[in-house]
């Protein structure tokens, strides 16, 4: 068996297919990934987590962001959205109440909900394996969209970046926050977590699972939550704003980063 992809061999036995509207690679046959290749061969990968959000949001928040942005920007650009993939970096700190991984030290215990630690050796290693992965099957360029933003998350994906250029040093696959999408300067440049700039987010994108007076009541009102702007003055207006800023810069990404791959192969 061949340890390489051939082109060749595989476009006589595989016929093309008309590029659909599905832009999800779990929903896609093998005939219309190649039709897509053929056109703009970009395979975004969203990087969210499993993760506590307040009370009043759903624990994929971070996923769901970073999806949805990969949707909307493949459907404008061509490309395929691999599967969300939930695990990510985060660090120990302490706000006061002793050292807690995540959103578990602003809390002083474990929250609920929270599934996405892993090992950040091996988180690195997982996303260069996926990387190269769709690198050997027929994409020129990867595209990751993090709904996660710690700092952390930013420099394992940089390394991931790193780890994947060429020889040459071309830049096969690239890496954005979601809010960093956004252009330098815009005052709107910058994420939360849990207050009122994701909490926008969701009510735009997935407002019957929010829930906006699942903390009220409560002595911890904002329970795992940060950021500047409250929770409770979120709309889906300011969400769907963001969100279209946000899909206009991955687009531009995207095809700025593709544009550079093929200048680099001619």
């Amino acid at each position: 068996m061949r340890k390489y992809y051939e082109a060749g061999k595989v476009s006589h036995e595989v016929p093309l297919e008309p590029i659909p509207e599905e832009v999800r690679a779990l929903y896609l046959r093998p005939g219309e990934i190649m039709a897509i290749q053929e056109i703009f061969p970009v395979a975004y990968q969203p990087l969210g987590t499993l993760e506590w959000h307040g009370r009043h949001n759903p624990i994929g928040v971070d996923s769901i962001k970073a999806e949805q942005l990969c949707i909307k920007a493949a459907q404008l650009t061509g490309g395929v959205v691999m599967p969300a993939i939930h695990f990510a970096a985060d660090a120990y700190w302490d706000t006061g109440f002793g050292i807690g991984h995540g959103m578990d030290a602003t809390a002083g215990f474990q929250l609920p909900g929270s599934y996405y630690g892993i090992d950040n050796a091996l988180l690195s290693k997982f996303l260069v394996n996926a990387c190269q992965n769709y690198l050997n099957r027929g994409f020129k360029l990867i595209v990751m969209v993090s709904g996660h933003n710690p700092p952390i998350q930013q420099n394992l994906m940089d390394e991931v970046c790193y780890i994947c250029k060429t020889a040459e040093g071309g830049e096969p696959v690239c890496f954005a926050m979601d809010y960093s999408l956004i252009g330098q300067g815009n005052p709107r440049r910058a994420s939360d977590h849990a207050a009122g700039i994701e909490t926008s987010m969701m009510l735009f994108l997935n407002p019957d699972r929010v829930k906006m007076d699942a903390n009220k009541g409560h002595e911890r009102e904002q329970l795992g939550l940060g950021g500047v702007m409250p929770y409770d003055e979120a709309t889906a207006m300011e969400g769907e704003t963001r969100f279209h800023m946000q899909v206009e810069g991955l687009v531009k990404l995207a095809k700025d980063k593709l544009r550079a791959r093929n200048e680099a192969a001619v």
